[in-house]
């Protein structure tokens, strides 16, 4: 019976496994979980992993200082909005470093809602961008009425269902009606309704192209306007509109050469975040104007780093603090005297050595160790007197003619001073050399 027992244990395990698999059935759940923190914090994620797999490499800068000094004229740079600490001389560089063959991507920042557009000085428009307007280009709130922004597509999901329990994406699509399901993908999956789509016009050997862009402004370029002359209106910097992307509302793309690189001016820089690379061909307009160079995405450039921020807002407690950090370290330091000169009669002889020992042991009261060898010699004489240590001193003492208490005192006793060393030495001294 016990040999038969591992055999039906063996056919319990597989009777339980095929009635396992015989009586359940899998169920698919559908589990939220938020992103990355690292992805909640960077917008353009998604297109930076995306032209990663294109072998792009990619670089997020979060401050004007990282990106002075500019890198080389074969990268792209793709700047937001705030860029207000871009000065005169900054961007006068950047336009030179464009005019030798960079490509420059850049987000148009319309006037403050505080500034009337209608009113508005040249100054004004110049303080306000000063990139934008060398280059002719100014940026105005649509004309056009605006549509009513979409509502968020799970708001939407939840409106469009009826009262259930658990999750809403899990039901809607495990749903048995397929115009529900239909339903549900289109809210979950496809593009949210926006204004129709830009059309991109870049020549007519290149196909036009469907943009989305949310928006409520458009930009214009002074060499539309038919009263001036294009050498009127940029004398110093000579661009030329080499592409565009309009829709109802107006131009939201416009490109321009200068020298032997390129300024591509966007109305919003939206289309390229983490919810809408994939709509329409968002992914493919960034494929075409980055070719397959570096991409730098300059982002919050009007916030330096905490160190120069500090430094513009409070200079004198930077220069304070710096002041007292030089002080503690100049106290904490430790620093050497002056160099001494090394004496001409460095050559001592060996009883001036054996006086600087003696007077050095003395003061750090090692009496005994001075006396230490010469006691082992004396004693060693004191016991050819008598193996008895009371007769041995007796007789030596009355050799050498003083008292047992003196001879035990200096065989056995500190010194207390000076006197009493040198007497206890000579004592020692005369009994070891006794014969």
């Amino acid at each position: 019976m016990r040999k038969k027992l591992p055999w039906l244990g063996a056919l319990l395990v597989v009777a339980l496994t095929i009635a396992y698999y015989a009586l359940t059935e899998p169920v698919t759940v559908i589990q939220r979980a938020a992103p990355d923190s690292a992805i909640q914090r960077n917008p353009y994620s998604a297109a930076q992993d995306w032209l990663t797999q294109r072998g792009q490499p990619s670089t997020r800068i979060l401050s004007a200082a990282a990106l002075f000094p500019l890198p080389e004229e074969d990268t792209t740079l793709i700047i937001d909005k705030q860029r207000g600490l871009l000065n005169t001389g900054q961007v006068r560089s950047l336009l030179q470093w464009v005019e030798a063959g960079g490509e420059l991507i850049v987000e148009a920042r319309p006037l403050p809602k505080s500034r009337d557009e209608d009113t508005a000085t040249e100054r004004e428009w110049q303080d306000n961008d000063p990139l934008l307007f060398s280059l002719g280009i100014t940026v105005w709130k649509s004309e056009q009425e605006t549509v009513d922004e979409a509502l968020d597509p799970f708001f939407e999901l939840l409106d469009a269902l009826p009262a259930f329990a658990g999750n809403p994406l899990q039901y809607c699509l495990l749903t048995d009606n397929d115009e529900l399901r239909e339903t549900c993908e289109a809210l979950a999956c496809e593009a949210p309704p926006q204004p129709e789509p830009l059309l991109l016009h870049a020549g007519d050997d290149q196909p036009s192209r469907r943009i989305q862009l949310h928006s409520q402004h458009v930009l214009w370029h002074d060499s539309w306007n038919e009263e001036d002359t294009p050498q009127e209106f940029l004398p110093e910097w000579p661009v030329e509109v080499t592409a565009y992307a309009d829709n109802d509302f107006g131009s939201q793309l416009v490109q321009l050469s200068l020298g032997d690189g390129q300024i591509t001016v966007l109305t919003d820089l939206g289309l390229w975040n983490n919810q809408n690379l994939h709509y329409f061909d968002h992914a493919w307009l960034l494929a075409w104007l980055t070719g397959d160079q570096p991409v730098w995405f300059v982002r919050s450039v009007a916030m330096p780093p905490l160190l120069q921020w500090l430094w513009l807002r409070a200079p004198e407690l930077g220069t304070a603090l710096l002041l007292l950090l030089g002080l503690w370290l100049w106290s904490r330091i430790p620093r050497r005297g002056p160099i001494q000169s090394v004496a001409e009669d460095n050559h001592r002889d060996y009883l001036q050595h054996l006086h600087a020992s003696g007077y050095f042991q003395w003061r750090t009261e090692q009496q005994d160790t001075l006396l230490t060898a010469l006691r082992q010699q004396a004693q060693a004489r004191l016991n050819r007197y008598h193996h008895q240590r009371q007769q041995a001193l007796e007789r030596a003492a009355a050799h050498l003619k003083v008292t047992v208490a003196q001879l035990d005192h200096a065989l056995t006793q500190p010194p207390a001073n000076r006197d009493q060393l040198t007497q206890q030495v000579s004592l020692l001294q005369a009994l070891r050399s006794e014969t």
